[in-house]
């Protein structure tokens, strides 16, 4: 039978095409599962192995809110970030001895992904979308989250360096470096303290907080250099804890007290002038004892701050410091904060995932970690009427 040159061509296309899908698939199952959708904006992966690249958030150019407490066995965590049309994935990570690397499962994104877009996304993304990492718990107990906190008040020195001549490690892939490796959380201090971290997301710097079973540390690099204290609250929004305790600044501030947009605080961290979250804090602080009975009770906790309240003019007290940009600091008048609440409280009224970049925020989701069994309690996109639960072991 005599083929067209048409014929042929076809053909082969169809050939090739069928050999690279053949060949992703292959790929695929030998580092990473098919994305399983639990729910929109919500998918599931397991790992046998991914690409480590501890450059990882170099080209991420964007920003997130967030709050994360520990209490007793109960970890939470809200991750705080605009209104977009992009999913998040659960990822379970095998470990790898050979390496020194532990299991570990959590939440990762691949922040310019479109939900649409998951089926068409490349093998090299999702191979090494576990750098992307914002919070998850390994199989020694040990959790770890990274806010952002603002590097503006520092001069922006904190995102360049914090041990000249160590390997370095950008802030993005601080997570998921501590979950591979750390046998608790004093080793993941140690870890850390012997990389050189540098970067932050876009113009915000980023810390962490890190806890197993026995203690917490609140993580952030200071003036290039790294401190970890766990003496806090074991509280964590969007403002430096260790900021400079011994210099005329924190002195001055701690006696004659801190006023934020009208309110003062009494026996609370020093503030930066763009502190933020300050309010999600005091909430989190004020309920704290909730937190520590279940992992129900930690979820209701964080419920409390989810961000959308930010928009609602009869949340108390009302969350101005989340409006700390440009040249409102905490200090300024509330009528100060007029303008720029009204813009996003009418971005809010729309609820269009397409507006971009100014979009408002919301929760993107509540994780829970039990430190004691290893487990993961996850609401999604401020839905507390339902939740995931999974189990690293």
């Amino acid at each position: 039978m005599k083929i067209s040159k048409k014929a042929f061509h076809l053909l082969l296309t169809a050939l090739m095409a069928f050999s690279f899908v053949a060949y992703v698939s292959v790929a695929q199952a030998s580092s990473f599962t098919t994305p399983k959708k639990l729910a929109d904006y919500l998918y599931y992966m397991e790992y046998s192995d991914y690409s480590a690249d501890l450059k990882t958030g170099e080209q991420v150019k964007t920003g997130f809110a967030c709050s994360a407490v520990r209490n007793g066995n109960f970890y939470g965590r809200n991750l705080d970030l605009d209104y977009a049309d992009v999913p998040e994935f659960v990822i379970k990570v095998a470990p790898k001895k050979s390496e020194g690397r532990y299991a570990s499962i959590g939440l990762a994104a691949i922040l310019t992904l479109k939900s649409n877009e998951v089926d068409r996304v490349s093998e090299a993304q999702l191979l090494a979308m576990p750098n992307l990492t914002f919070d998850g718990i390994n199989e020694n107990g040990v959790a770890m989250n990274c806010n952002v906190c603002p590097a503006i008040d520092l001069d922006f020195a904190t995102l360049l360096s914090t041990n000249y001549g160590k390997p370095r490690i950008h802030a993005v892939a601080v997570v998921r470096y501590v979950l591979d490796h750390a046998k608790s959380a004093a080793h993941g201090v140690e870890l850390l303290k012997n990389m050189d971290i540098y970067g932050g997301y876009g113009s915000w710097g980023l810390h962490w907080m890190l806890s197993d079973e026995k203690e917490t540390y609140i993580i952030e690099c200071i003036d290039g250099e790294l401190v970890a204290r766990k003496d806090t609250d074991n509280i964590m929004t969007n403002f430096y804890v260790n900021y400079a305790p011994n210099t005329s600044y924190a002195k001055y501030i701690a006696k004659t007290g801190q006023t934020v947009a009208g309110k003062t605080y009494k026996d609370f961290p020093i503030l930066t002038p763009h502190a933020c979250g300050v309010e999600r804090y005091a909430v989190l602080k004020e309920h704290y004892a909730e937190g520590g009975k279940s992992a129900e009770g930690m979820a209701r906790l964080m419920e409390r701050v989810k961000y959308t309240q930010t928009y609602e003019a009869d949340t108390k007290p009302f969350w101005y410091t989340e409006y700390t940009d440009g040249n409102l600091t905490i200090a300024s008048a509330p009528m100060d904060f007029k303008p720029g609440i009204q813009s996003e409280i009418d971005t809010y009224k729309l609820h269009d995932r397409n507006i971009q970049p100014h979009n408002y925020w919301i929760t993107w989701h509540t994780a829970v970690y039990d430190l004691a069994n290893r487990t993961l309690r996850l609401n999604i996109q401020e839905d507390y009427s339902r939740h995931y639960h999974f189990k690293l072991n």
